[in-house]
């Protein structure tokens, strides 16, 4: 399949972006732990995330599943382009660089 995704919609916590932004971190090619990426029919995608509004969880529709020949793409400010996967996770890296700066 292909992925059309808009990176202005995905949920990031207000607490998230103030840990990232304190380490240097980017939220969106990081490990995020806690993140769960939920896929369902258009028709049910409004559904899913009441439902997981009743439970307290924050949410959105961020983007759908399209050909495979389109391939992976990610919409920032309006733009399409390639959406890469980063990789290497830099997330463990940055945060031992970080803490080992802010520790007394």
């Amino acid at each position: 399949m292909g992925v059309r995704i808009e990176k202005e919609k995905i949920v990031v916590e207000d607490c998230v972006s103030e840990i990232c932004k304190l380490f240097g971190i980017d939220p969106y090619a990081s490990i995020s732990e806690g993140t769960l990426v939920i896929s369902c029919r258009p028709h049910k995608a409004d559904k899913v995330v009441d439902v997981m509004a009743k439970k307290g969880i924050n949410s959105s529709i961020v983007g759908e599943l399209t050909d495979v020949k389109k391939g992976m793409v990610l919409v920032e400010g309006g733009k399409e382009r390639k959406l890469l996967h980063p990789i290497v996770d830099l997330f463990w890296r940055d945060f031992y660089d970080a803490s080992k700066k802010y520790s007394a």
